[in-house]
C-alpha cells in the first residue's frame, strides 16, 4: 500500500477544502427567485434580504443573469434588458409570483409559500410532485387544483381554502402549489421547483443555468 508523505497529505487536504469552498451556495431556483424580483425595483441589499442569501452570493447570481443577457447594469445598479423583460413577461404568464401565505389551520409552525401555475395538467403522480418539493428543501407541500374552487388532488379530505382563493387570483385549471418549510427560502425554492415541472417554458428557463 502506498502512503502519502506529510506534505502531500496536507496539500491534498488543502485542495479538498478549496474544491468544497468553490461549490456554489445557491441553486438554479435561487436564480429564478432573484430574476422574479425584477418585476419591481429592488437594490442588491434588498435582494439579499428577501432571498435570504449573502450579498456576495447575490452578486454572483446577478452576474449569471447578466451573462445570459437577461440583465444590464450601470453604476446605478442592475435592470432588465429587452430580452429579460420579454422572458419575465412570459414567465408571469405561466405562474404567479411566489407569495407568503398565512393560514393557521395549515401547518402553522412553518413558513408557507404559494405559486399558481396557469392552466396546466399534471404530468406525474401528485406524490411525485410532493417528493420533488421535499427534495428541494420543503418539509412538505400541497398540490391543489382550481375548478370553481380549490380542492386537493388525490385526496378526499375537505379543507376550507377560501382564504387562498381571495389572496391569489385563480382561474379554472390552475394548479396551486403550497410549499412549507421552516425557512422562506426553502419554501420558495421548492414551490418553484414543482412549478417548473408543471410548465415547459419555466422548466426550460430554469435549466438554462
Amino acid at each position: 500500500m502506498a502512503f502519502l508523505s506529510s506534505r502531500k497529505f496536507i496539500n491534498l487536504i488543502q485542495t479538498i477544502f478549496v474544491m468544497v469552498g468553490n461549490l456554489p451556495n445557491f441553486t438554479k431556483f435561487d436564480i429564478l427567485r432573484c430574476f422574479l424580483r425584477f418585476s419591481g425595483k429592488v437594490s442588491r441589499q434588498e435582494l439579499a434580504k428577501e432571498l435570504e442569501l449573502g450579498e456576495g452570493t447575490v452578486r454572483t447570481i446577478l452576474k449569471s443573469l447578466k451573462s445570459k443577457k437577461l440583465l444590464q447594469s450601470t453604476k446605478k445598479g442592475h435592470f432588465l434588458s429587452e430580452k429579460g423583460s420579454t422572458a419575465l413577461k412570459q414567465i408571469l404568464d405561466c405562474i404567479s409570483l411566489p407569495k407568503i401565505i398565512t393560514i393557521n389551520s395549515l401547518y402553522h409552525e412553518y413558513k408557507k409559500v404559494a405559486v399558481a401555475v396557469r392552466n396546466c395538467s399534471i404530468p406525474m403522480k401528485v406524490y411525485q410532485l410532493r417528493d420533488l418539493a421535499v427534495k428541494n428543501g420543503a418539509d412538505g407541500a400541497l398540490i391543489l387544483k382550481f375548478q370553481g374552487k380549490l380542492f386537493a388532488l388525490e385526496s378526499g379530505y375537505e379543507q376550507d381554502y377560501r382564504k387562498l382563493e381571495k389572496d391569489i387570483e385563480l382561474k379554472d385549471n390552475d394548479i396551486l402549489v403550497v410549499s412549507f418549510s421552516s425557512y422562506k427560502r426553502n419554501a420558495e425554492n421548492s414551490a418553484l421547483a414543482v412549478a417548473g415541472e408543471l410548465n415547459s417554458f419555466l422548466k426550460k428557463f430554469i435549466n438554462g443555468f
